[in-house]
């Protein structure tokens, strides 16, 4: 069921950009942001998904989308090294 899966990546999300921002500069906190954002972008899926399933409305779709599509943007923008 996606809304196991959505919860999942959820709590990944802010797993791995607290583990990306312990390790420091570099690979290891590249790698762990890219998995955030990632991660991020798979919740969106999730969400879409429960939404067009008609498993929530749209005060339950709309409010998330839009955090995780911001979430999806700083990751995007944070520089890498």
């Amino acid at each position: 069921m996606h809304v196991g899966q959505l919860r999942r990546a959820v709590q990944s999300v802010g797993a791995n950009i607290s583990e990306g921002f312990g390790r420091g500069p570099r690979p290891g906190r590249d790698h762990a942001l890219r998995i955030a954002r990632g991660e991020a972008e798979e919740a969106i899926r999730h969400l879409a998904t429960t939404f067009r399933a008609g498993r929530i409305g749209r005060a339950d779709y709309w409010p998330p989308r839009d955090l995780l599509v911001v979430v999806v943007k700083m990751l995007t923008s944070l520089p890498r090294g």
